[in-house]
């Protein structure tokens, strides 16, 4: 759901799912609305709903540390471990995030 009542299309959701599989080394990916559900997934659903739930917190918290240090809002999150990336990105105007578990050559 967009921030003035409209709603995302199933297809516009797919498009977006797609576009961020077809980048090297993505694994999967979900994408999620600002409180955490998940709306869309290429991983299994419990995975999911897992990782929408604490991204929906890590967005809010870490928007919040951004705006009172900087005053401005966050684009992305990027976590890196040793195995690979998360890259979580918020749109606010859509209230949707997407987040893109990626995996690291040789990993």
């Amino acid at each position: 759901m967009s921030s003035d009542g409209g709603s995302i299309s199933h297809a516009a959701i797919k498009k977006v799912l797609e576009r961020v599989g077809s980048h090297t080394g993505v694994v999967g990916s979900v994408l999620c609305d600002l409180q955490g559900l998940p709306l869309q997934s290429t991983l299994p659903p419990d995975d999911a709903e897992s990782i929408s739930a604490q991204c929906g917190s890590l967005v809010g918290k870490v928007k919040t540390v951004t705006e009172e240090i900087t005053g401005e809002i966050p684009r992305s999150i990027r976590i890196e471990t040793t195995n690979g990336d998360i890259e979580i990105i918020p749109d606010y105007s859509t209230e949707i995030t997407i987040v893109a578990l990626i995996k690291r050559k040789g990993a």
